[in-house]
């Protein structure tokens, strides 16, 4: 995803006053507002993080990444000017208003990097964090306690885990193996739940270029069809040193992956339960998605908009991202557009209500909104 320093803008909401019936030149009350997380209300910031003396202090940047069904958001926050980057995860009033709580996510160690990049439908973050000598893999069960290391292709270099399925079961992201290549991986949970065996390297092998292997993949998203599909989604660098969005499928419940390439010169971002891709055309740096068949057959990328990028998409099939020079917050419903704020801004999640919640960053400052 950017990362763009931009500066905060809160829109504000005009009162409506409605006309008067009548010969006496009087006006009716005011309309009532809608709530802040309503369709048509204004959004609330998030951007309250818990400092490393446990209190709650507003960050000087933050960024609102994932969220799920039952409110929980989850992104990364620059506490102070400077500090190391800080994974960070809110809760908002389960009745939707506008109340959001911090809860601090536990580096691996003290004023470490963290970041939390998805979080599945049981509250647990999936992220990376600085673990003394280098980036790892974790995941924080339940928002709660040190993360837990997911475990390692090889001995050396950095892991992340980018995405999770909403049961939590499946999580992809990328990691360093033996010849010191980054690449696209799964790692499945146990039948306990417990994220024990090395993670599956997916294969690569459409994007040789003669004897020339990919050097560089990595998924971005992942999503159950049914009990055996799985689709996991990202990009990968052909031998050649061509960018191509890359689709991986099981159908056989994460035994074996089929590679299908999107296409050259795009990133594959994200994939919902109904085959539906998101991403972005490199060379346009415009938003695309795709649609895929019940055969896994992907259709051509279909352009969302002249520039921007769609990072998220929902079960509903309504997309997250941002449109526009320069960037404004943008859900699309299809291929349809309707813009967050007039503010520099993106949006980079949202759960699977019919008005999904959506969640990203406005200027300096994290946000929720409801899509209208």
């Amino acid at each position: 995803m950017k990362a763009t320093l931009k500066y905060f803008s809160l829109l504000s909401v005009t009162t409506l006053l409605l006309a008067g019936c009548g010969g006496g030149g009087g006006s009716s009350p005011a309309a009532p507002q809608p709530g802040a997380l309503e369709a048509g209300g204004s959004g609330i910031a998030v951007d309250q993080v818990i400092d490393g003396t446990g209190a709650t202090v507003t960050a000087n940047f933050s960024t609102a990444l994932d969220i799920n069904d039952n409110l929980d958001v989850i992104g990364v926050a620059e506490v102070t000017a400077g500090s190391p980057f800080s994974a960070a995860l809110w809760t908002v009033d389960a009745a939707g208003a506008a109340a959001v709580a911090p809860m601090a996510l536990v580096p691996l160690v003290d004023n470490g990097f963290t970041a939390a990049f998805a979080i599945d439908e049981n509250g647990t973050p999936v992220g990376q964090a600085d673990d003394g000598t280098r980036l790892v893999a974790v995941r924080w069960p339940n928002g709660s306690g040190a993360p837990i290391e997911l475990p390692q292709l090889a001995a050396a270099g950095n892991y992340a885990a980018y995405a999770v399925s909403a049961d939590g079961t499946l999580i992809a992201g990328a990691a360093v193996d033996a010849t010191g290549i980054t690449r696209a991986v799964v790692w499945r949970a146990d039948g306990n739940g417990d994220f024990v065996a090395a993670p599956l390297a997916l294969p690569v092998n459409i994007f040789a270029n003669g004897a020339a292997l990919s050097p560089f993949n990595a998924a971005n998203g992942i999503a159950r069809v049914g009990a055996a599909e799985i689709l996991v989604v990202g990009e990968a660098e052909a031998g050649n040193g061509t960018l191509h969005a890359a689709l991986w499928r099981s159908v056989d419940g994460g035994g074996i992956y089929a590679p299908i390439d999107l296409g050259a010169s795009h990133i594959a971002y994200a994939v919902n339960s109904a085959r539906q891709v998101v991403g972005e055309n490199e060379d346009t740096l415009a938003p695309v998605s795709w649609s895929v068949s019940d055969q896994g057959v992907a259709a051509a990328p279909v352009a969302l908009a002249a520039a921007g990028s769609a990072v998220a998409i929902n079960d509903n099939g309504r997309i997250a991202g941002w449109s526009g020079t320069p960037d404004l917050a943008t859900v699309w419903n299809g291929t349809t557009p309707a813009t967050l704020f007039t503010t520099v801004s993106q949006a980079n999640g949202l759960n699977n209500d019919v008005q999904p919640l959506v969640v990203g960053r406005n200027g300096s400052a994290g946000f929720i909104k409801r899509a209208n």
